[in-house]
């Protein structure tokens, strides 16, 4: 799927339209390649959905400060054919989903609006992760994994480094012999190492990072399972065998965080969630012991009192 859809007309033939998702997701995916004016009409729009529904297409190009033909030009780079479609797909968008996309808070202050803005882009980007998301592909990917004997785990720079590492965390508890790397060479080593029954979850936004798509290569021939989190049409989801296929757009905003890393962090606890269920009484003694130890020295948060081992007072260790 393009990140634009394609709005000229071709030997008289309509514009080709988008894919079935709601237009604030479309906002969203296209807005690195909007025009700085349809920019200011997107900016308008987002600060507030439900209040560009009623607004006239004039009463838009005012409060954004633009000509009525850039709101037309934006309505059709949305993927709507005019700006009464694009109200309409709006306030579709907004009878389902408005709980999502807005917050009961209102805030003047200027810590309080980046809050704002930086949570929703969260909740926004989670919205359209589920919408991404296959159920039978989810499956295949946590039955992988559970029924593997070994978990290695690759990713590459900053982002995606964070994320194994957070990965290996919630895969460990669960008393599954998991190791993550960032490094090439050791990735290259690793996948080396695997044999049928192993496994390999790798992540990647991009997905053409060179060493872990080498590695997931190497570790597939010698018959580890591959699960990639990455898009689709990429070098790494060529080369696994299950790829949890997700594609978030990023704002142009560089000193704001990346949404794709808070899509990618619900599919990895997604993905722990489900092996833990598949792995039932092991994955919940392995549970226990490490609250259990947590507990011992008073940093376990306090639990429900249902759960069967209660936080005990801390004690000094000698060291």
């Amino acid at each position: 799927m393009s990140a634009r859809p394609e709005i000229k007309t071709l030997a008289g033939r309509p514009p080709r339209r988008p894919a079935a998702i709601d237009v604030v997701s479309r906002l969203q995916r296209v807005h690195a390649d909007l025009s700085p004016a349809e920019r200011d009409v997107a900016r308008v729009v987002a600060t507030d959905f439900e209040a560009a529904t009623r607004m006239t297409i004039a009463e838009l190009a005012a409060r954004a400060k633009v000509s009525q033909p850039t709101v037309t030009r934006f309505c059709r780079s949305v993927g709507c054919a005019s700006f009464a479609e694009f109200k309409i797909n709006l306030a579709s968008t907004m009878a389902v989903a408005s709980a999502y996309l807005k917050s009961g808070r209102t805030f003047e202050d200027d810590a309080g609006q980046l809050a704002n803005t930086v949570m929703m882009r969260a909740v926004a980007a989670l919205r359209d992760c589920l919408d991404q998301i296959d159920g039978a592909t989810m499956e295949a990917a946590i039955a992988a994994l559970a029924g593997s004997r070994r978990i290695d785990i690759y990713g590459q720079g900053g982002g995606s480094a964070a994320l194994i590492e957070d990965a290996r965390l919630r895969f460990f508890r669960l008393g599954l012999p998991v190791c993550a790397y960032t490094d090439g060479h050791q990735q290259r080593m690793s996948a080396a190492t695997l044999q049928t029954g192993d496994a390999v979850l790798a992540i990647s936004n991009s997905g053409r990072s060179k060493p872990v798509v080498e590695a997931v290569e190497i570790a597939r021939s010698f018959g580890a399972a591959t699960v990639a989190i990455t898009r689709t049409g990429t070098p790494l989801a060529s080369n696994a065998d299950i790829v949890v296929a997700v594609a978030i757009a990023e704002g142009s905003n560089v000193l704001m965080p990346t949404t794709s890393r808070y899509a990618h962090m619900a599919i990895i606890d997604t993905l722990a969630a489900g092996v833990a269920a598949r792995l039932g009484d092991r994955a919940r003694e392995s549970l226990r012991r490490v609250r259990y130890t947590l507990a011992r020295i008073g940093i376990a948060i306090p639990s429900p009192v249902t759960d069967p081992t209660p936080l005990m007072p801390a004690q000094d260790v000698e060291e």
